[in-house]
């Protein structure tokens, strides 16, 4: 089944953006010099959502696998060169992504290691960013 996900960002003053999906917001924008600091910058949120993605994910097959998931944190890290950002010729996205599961279970580790093998393969938000997947920008003048 086919699921549309629709989100609307507005630019504010400075670099703030206030973006909306159903009837939830949030602010991001950038830390000084260049912003205010007031929310997270849109990779944090990108970084934010593959963890969220990978905790949903793993609690939602953990019964079938008879994964006892006593705590979970996830934990991302991405690392970009910023000249990218700013108009230098060097890729602007990130180089390298890692993710780190944090886990008490009374599961084996390989029965862990097997688990999140399938959650991974199965993160929305991780098959994204391994699969490229294509970006089609329209503008609209107003």
């Amino acid at each position: 089944m086919l699921k549309r996900v629709r989100t609307v960002a507005q630019l504010k003053e400075g670099y703030v953006v206030e973006s909306r999906v159903r009837k939830h917001r949030i602010i991001m924008d950038l830390p000084p010099p260049l912003g205010k600091d007031e929310g997270p910058t849109p990779v944090d949120i990108m970084l934010m959502a593959l963890a969220g993605c990978i905790a949903i994910v793993a609690r939602h097959h953990a019964k079938n696998f008879n994964i006892e998931i006593k705590s979970l944190k996830v934990i991302v890290e991405g690392e970009y060169d910023t000249a990218g950002f700013e108009g230098k010729d060097v890729k602007p996205g990130l180089i390298e992504t890692k993710i780190i599961v944090e886990i008490e279970s009374p599961n084996s580790e390989e029965e862990l290691k097997k688990f999140f093998e399938f959650v991974e393969k199965h993160c929305p938000v991780g098959d994204t960013y391994a699969d490229r997947t294509p970006i089609k920008l329209e503008i609209k003048k107003l």
